[in-house]
């Protein structure tokens, strides 16, 4: 196998551990907020500063700017599904 091909399937095995991670954060955060051990109000005021600090930061590209933003939107997602599904208030 070519360098080129194993650096690209580290790459995808990196980036399918990723996901993976991504997941089960945001499985504990919608399970924290069902608790009531965290309140929305607190993770939506956070996931806000966290984009605007995203955005604003000069040190990121456009790509980990995409990137970091993206994984903040899919926790919004998700919080919206268990609340669609009746999990959360």
């Amino acid at each position: 196998m070519s360098k080129i091909k194993e650096a690209e399937r580290s790459i995808e095995v990196i980036a399918g551990q990723i996901n993976a991670q991504q997941m089960l954060m945001e499985t504990i955060i919608v399970e924290a907020m069902r608790a009531k051990a965290i309140d929305e109000a607190n993770i939506m005021m956070l996931l806000t500063q966290g984009m605007d600090a995203f955005e604003n930061n000069p040190n990121m590209t456009k790509h980990e700017t995409f990137g970091a933003i993206g994984t903040l939107i899919s926790l919004l997602d998700t919080i919206k599904r268990a609340k669609d599904a009746k999990l959360i208030d």
